[in-house]
């Protein structure tokens, strides 16, 4: 068996500042004759805004300003690199006065991380380095996450501590400074040093990948060295990696793998790129593999330490590793194991997307959810999730769904799309980042959580239809109900406007030439309603004299007049005179809530003047009495 290589991570943490920082570097270094691309290693590169850095890479420079010039030896012969960066501050500078103390530490992170904003880096994943935060350390995280923020950068991933006793801290923590997942830079215990560790270290991932989803963070993810390959168990039967032991054996739910291409590359004797594809291609992987550690070496195939060198100038063929990897692997964090910022340089250049990989590419984060009883309407329980566009080409997003996770869990039916903003009518592309966050264009899926069961958490995925690599079109979507239920009780009550005149002719008696006077009937009625509102009016729809009582050809001077008297009316209401106009109602009363069976009396009032002419004969008008709603 070949000598086992592997690089041990410091997880130290301090605590941070809170500062935010931004920082001017100087200009890109030139790479210089003995660093040219590499590009027939890496093709077209990684698709843009999906690539990523370890942080590992450039603790030395967080911790005391060191790692700047390249440690590369790849070329013959070496050629130190200028640095890509400028330390304004010479006291922060390595050998400076004040270069480890929190706040220069700080200000280098922030020259740091615009120095990976302007090669094209979008994602980094955390490690333990110099001044980073405590997980209890509540005020660092968000000044953390504020600082990647404000360079337009996102933490695809955390390498740290995997002990079950501080697993929910560290969530808790991760969902703070606003990642997708966490691991480490190998297992939880106890490791896979023989079969029986390799199956209890499986049941501990799949432990705290439950408990990671379910928290509304993401999977756990393990990552691999060369034992990972090399170390060979029988399992039911058949003598397996101990890799692949992990990969069958862990919930597709809860757990994913990071494979460091440089280690698996050194375990498998192969230079070619085509073995790592291979696994990244077995049939029950292909929704595994969801980060990329992209490291390259010389010696590959040699017995020893194969050294490191900048990505795209060692030994590695990634193309057939980018191939597999497409619509498949989220993130693609770029690490070199003793890399210096010079060596970045040429890492990010060789890398950086090109031709087909110049990409819209989508990125959008768990949304929190609020707690709320079982049978909650979506629409009262909604939380946004924003989305924005980290590729370097417009984003045009075609459509928005919700469906379940792998392996078979589905609440897709606890969630809804409320309103979104991301496709459809009305939609445009988003605008590309180009390494600015103010740029990057954005749009909103407002999702309801609708729980359906008490005392429950519901996981889902958000997903989404783009241009952008399939492997970032999901989000995940986790609720947790309460121990109540909504239970709605009732009847129905329909709607009902009745007006009741059981008499429907009302008559004046005899009207006496030379006698001027009032003359009055009365009508009684009943009014019952459902609705809102309702009102009374009547309506003389004639086109003959309208208002005005008629006799054949003759009608009488004055208009008819009406009221609606109620039930303890006082004062009693005044008469009013019926509309001159053909079809204009004259209003009688009002409601403003519903009424059974409420009497009225419509009073009919006729004025007669004392030298006005009658004809003989029968006086009359047929009256439209309606009884109308605003809120039904």
């Amino acid at each position: 068996m070949r000598a086992l290589r592997r690089r041990a991570i410091g997880c130290a943490a301090a605590a941070a500042t809170g500062a935010v920082l931004l920082v001017a570097v100087g200009a890109q270094a030139d790479v210089g004759p003995n660093k040219a691309t590499f590009r027939d290693r890496v093709g077209d590169g990684i698709k843009t805004g999906q690539m990523g850095v370890q942080l590992f890479n450039y603790g030395g420079f967080i911790n005391n300003g060191g790692g700047q010039t390249s440690n590369d030896q790849s070329t013959t012969p070496p050629t130190p690199l200028p640095s890509p960066v400028v330390i304004g501050r010479p006291e922060c500078a390595q050998g400076g006065a004040q270069a480890t103390t929190a706040d220069c530490r700080t200000y280098r992170l922030g020259i740091l991380f615009d120095f990976l904003r302007q090669r094209g880096v979008t994602n980094v994943e955390l490690f333990g380095h110099s001044n980073f935060p405590a997980s209890t350390d509540i005020p660092g995280l968000i000044a953390y996450r504020a600082m990647l923020d404000a360079y337009g950068l996102h933490a695809g991933g955390w390498h740290g501590d995997m002990s079950e006793a501080n697993w929910d801290t560290r969530v808790t923590a991760a969902k703070i400074l606003g990642a997708d997942y966490i691991g480490s830079g190998g297992f939880p215990s106890p490791g896979i040093s023989n079969y029986a560790n390799t199956l209890a270290t499986v049941e501990a991932l799949n432990r705290l990948g439950k408990r990671s989803v379910e928290a509304g963070l993401g999977p756990v993810y393990f990552h691999n060295h060369q034992e990972e390959f090399q170390n060979q168990y029988v399992d039911d039967g058949v003598l397996k990696p101990a890799i692949d032991i992990v990969m069958e054996r862990t919930d597709p739910r809860y757990v994913v793998a990071e494979i460091d291409v440089k280690w698996s590359s050194d375990a498998l004797n192969d230079v070619t790129g085509t073995q790592t594809a291979a696994f990244i291609n077995k049939p029950n992987y292909q929704s595994r593999v969801q980060l990329l550690h992209i490291k390259d070496g010389t010696g590959i195939a040699n017995a020893g330490s194969a050294p490191h060198v900048a990505t795209g100038t060692g030994e590695i063929d990634f193309k057939p590793i980018f191939a597999a990897a497409a619509n498949r692997v989220r993130y693609y964090h770029q690490e070199h194991d003793g890399g210096s910022l010079a060596d970045g340089n040429v890492s990010f250049a060789n890398l950086k997307g090109i031709n087909t990989a110049v990409v819209g590419t989508l990125l959008a984060l768990p949304p929190a959810f609020n707690s709320v009883p079982a049978n909650t309407p979506g629409a009262s329980n909604v939380t946004p999730v924003t989305v924005s566009n980290t590729g370097d080409i417009p984003l045009t997003i075609t459509g928005v769904a919700i469906g379940g996770l792998p392996g078979g869990v589905n609440d897709s039916a606890d969630f809804q799309i409320v309103s979104q903003t991301c496709s459809g009518a009305g939609s445009s592309p988003l605008a590309p980042g180009l390494g600015i966050p103010s740029a990057r264009g954005t749009c909103v899926v407002n999702v309801g959580f609708r729980p359906s069961k008490t005392n429950y958490t519901s996981v889902a995925r958000l997903n989404f239809v783009s241009n952008a690599d399939t492997a970032t079109e999901n989000v995940l979507l986790v609720g947790k109900s309460t121990g109540d239920a909504i239970v709605n009780v009732g009847g129905n009550v329909q709607s009902v406007m009745q007006l009741a005149i059981p008499n429907t002719s009302g008559t004046f008696g005899t009207f006496v030439p030379g006698v001027g006077t009032n003359y009055n009937t009365a009508l009684p009625a009943t009014v019952t309603t459902t609705t809102g509102d309702a009102a009374l009016s009547v309506t003389d729809t004639s086109s003959t004299a309208p208002g005005h009582l008629v006799n054949g050809a003759f009608s009488l001077a004055s208009a008819l007049q009406a009221r609606a008297v109620g039930l303890g009316d006082s004062p009693l209401p005044a008469f009013a005179p019926l509309s001159e106009t053909a079809g204009t109602a004259l209003s009688l009363r009002s409601w403003s809530a519903p009424v059974t069976s409420a009497p009225l009396t419509l009073d009919l009032r006729q004025a007669v003047g004392a030298t006005e002419a009658l004809r003989a004969g029968t006086y009359s008008k047929s009256l439209t009495f309606t009884l109308s709603t605003t809120t039904p």
